[in-house]
């Protein structure tokens, strides 16, 4: 008797726990769920698919640049914009002190200036190199960015050419676009030097929506797109989050991780 007793007990656990494992393999495929888990892991992903539009206020850092200079109001160059309303430069002078010599800064003396030691990746995609550097006084995010210039296919002509970038945030929070996923982003779970991280391909589309009962008329709204041809790769270092961001075809995934994986090395 006592043996039929314990039967069923040593026999239904393994029963449970292969149910359970099925359960999650299903939930990972709802892009929902996964977003779910990847944002328990540190991803942050935004209240709706569609949002405002976040203001960015960025500060060309250069060694020029003077304490207290007046501050650039463009939108980040990782979104895509459609049918936007103008913006309003409010200081062309630091548009014109953006011109990069290639050259990196020397990032430990803005250290105290940022909040906190800024990380720059070792290795680079073939052909890139440093671009520029702004701060975002609004959200307190660093963006930095690489440049490449390449021949257009079949060129002869050396004047002939197009540029891509890739674009590095860094930030101590994530609960802001574009450090931000949406829910129904279809997200790959990676890692970068053996932490957690995520892949996305898509990007926040942001364009100018009329509304007449708007004081101008209308406003700035980001919707998350996956048809976007746009590379994501999000982890974190220590209490700082970082995003790197390219619409470059010629960039892979495995790049990004490359890149991600050289820095604070």
């Amino acid at each position: 008797m006592t043996n039929h007793s314990t039967r069923p007990t040593r026999f239904g656990w393994p029963i449970v726990i292969a149910v359970i494992l099925v359960m999650i393999v299903i939930s990972l495929i709802i892009p929902e769920v996964r977003a779910s888990v990847s944002a328990w892991l540190g991803l942050s992903v935004a209240p709706s698919n569609q949002m405002p539009a976040v203001q960015v206020t960025l500060v060309a850092i250069t060694p020029s640049t003077p304490v207290g200079a007046a501050p650039l109001a463009v939108a980040l160059p990782t979104l895509r914009q459609t049918n936007a309303a103008p913006t309003e430069v409010t200081s062309p002078t630091a548009l014109q002190t953006l011109v990069s010599s290639g050259t990196p800064l020397d990032f430990s003396q803005l250290a105290t200036q940022i909040g906190w030691d800024i990380l720059t990746p070792n290795f680079l995609p073939d052909g890139y190199h440093f671009q520029s550097a702004y701060d975002d006084t609004n959200q307190n995010m660093l963006v930095l960015t690489y440049l490449v210039t390449r021949l257009l296919p079949g060129a002869t002509d050396p004047s002939l050419t197009s540029s891509e970038t890739i674009t590095l945030l860094q930030s101590q929070k994530n609960d802001f676009i574009p450090m931000q996923i949406a829910p129904n982003t279809n997200v790959t779970d990676i890692q970068v030097n053996g932490r957690p991280a995520a892949y996305t391909v898509g990007g926040w589309d942001t364009e100018f929506v009329k509304d007449n009962t708007a004081p101008n008329g209308g406003k700035m709204v980001s919707s998350w797109r996956n048809d976007l041809p746009v590379k994501n790769l999000y982890w974190q270092i220590g209490k700082i989050y970082f995003a790197l961001i390219t619409a470059d075809e010629a960039v892979s995934q495995q790049e990004l991780i490359d890149m991600a994986s050289s820095i604070g090395r």
